[in-house]
């Protein structure tokens, strides 16, 4: 699981003598472990060192964590330790369990959190959040490159490289309708005026102790308000209802997002598409090489049922999504011109 010089690494790091390990199930990019020693216990992150762009991700990670720890206090694990040689960062463990469900008192805290990471002007030295848009354009340019990298993907299954690619031409179909004749200013400069766990929700949340902590910050950094809160309401795994969205426009972050509600309904719409086409992303061979990695499976045969399940999950999940758009946006049109 672990070569010796991460082992000797941990001990010495820790001050320890010896150390136990148990990997932790649920990462779907990388390898979680628990350190214990004694009655004190920690978390390992283990990186896909096959992974692109892979020190990046652990380095933007670990230096947002920082940042983020020093701000908002006990609202993330405390980041102890990183060694990019062996690819693993060190954190304080939270003995928790996943979010469920988007209550009002998860939405509270993390209205609080972001707030509290922000409380100050960002940081510069800080890094630009993944796919974080300078234009509001740009949100139409995501979804545009991420059809065309899925596209080049060849798949055995006749029928289902058929259903793969029929979403795909819906998607792409609404996306083209959505940016043909954009108005002059979305073609202007956004500031990246916040931080921004970039992706945030609550599928990246532990709950402990009728508190929240948020975790994985490898695509986090400067954003726009825009970004934030269209991932917020837009994540399919632990979805948060948008009636809750009252709470998050009332901060003053969020004012052009009131101010110009057509482009909020379309910048939401777009982003919408664009986590249809997250889901698909089982389906790329580098995404496919970072899941195996995670799940800690030797037997080939086991990699390749559990790769051509999660295919045909995410696959349907899309399908469901990509159907569920119509109504939300409806929704978050009625949700902002009561608000005017």
């Amino acid at each position: 699981m672990l070569n010796d010089s991460v082992i000797t690494w941990l001990k010495i790091t820790l001050g320890v003598k010896s150390i136990e390990l148990t990997p932790i199930n649920g990462g779907a990019n990388n390898l979680g472990i628990k350190v214990s020693s004694g009655k004190h216990s920690w978390f390992l992150k283990s990186f896909n060192k096959q992974s692109p762009n892979v020190k990046y991700k652990q380095k933007n990670e670990f230096l947002f964590s920082q940042e983020v720890y020093k701000n908002s206090l006990t609202a993330t694990p405390k980041p102890i330790a990183i060694n990019l040689k062996e690819s693993v960062s060190l954190f304080s463990f939270i003995e928790g369990r996943k979010i469920e469900k988007a209550s009002k008192n998860a939405v509270q805290q993390s209205i609080l959190f972001f707030q509290n990471i922000n409380l100050q002007v960002p940081p510069r030295h800080l890094n630009i959040a993944s796919e974080s848009p300078s234009t509001l354009a740009e949100f139409g340019n995501i979804v545009s490159y991420r059809l065309k990298k899925l596209e080049t993907v060849t798949i055995k299954s006749e029928q289902l490289s058929t259903d793969y690619h029929k979403v795909l031409t819906l998607i792409r179909q609404r996306q083209e309708k959505l940016t043909y004749n954009l108005a002059q200013h979305w073609y202007k400069e956004q500031q990246r005026s916040v931080l921004s766990p970039s992706d945030f929700g609550f599928h990246n949340a532990i709950e402990a102790n009728a508190s929240l902590y948020f975790i994985d910050f490898e695509y986090a950094g400067l954003d726009t308000p825009w970004k934030v809160f269209a991932d917020f309401f837009s994540q399919p795994t632990v979805p948060v209802d948008l009636t809750f969205a009252v709470e998050f426009l009332k901060l003053e972050q969020f004012r052009s997002l009131i101010e110009n509600p057509e482009d909020t309904v379309k910048v939401f719409e777009l982003t919408q598409l664009k986590w249809c086409l997250i889901m698909l992303n089982e389906f790329l061979p580098e995404v496919q090489a970072r899941r195996i990695h995670s799940w800690n499976v030797s037997c080939l045969d086991e990699q390749r049922k559990k790769l051509q399940i999660a295919q045909l999950t995410q696959l349907e999940k899309c399908y469901d999504y990509f159907e569920s758009i119509p109504n939300k946006i409806v929704e978050l049109d009625k949700l902002l011109r009561d608000l005017i």
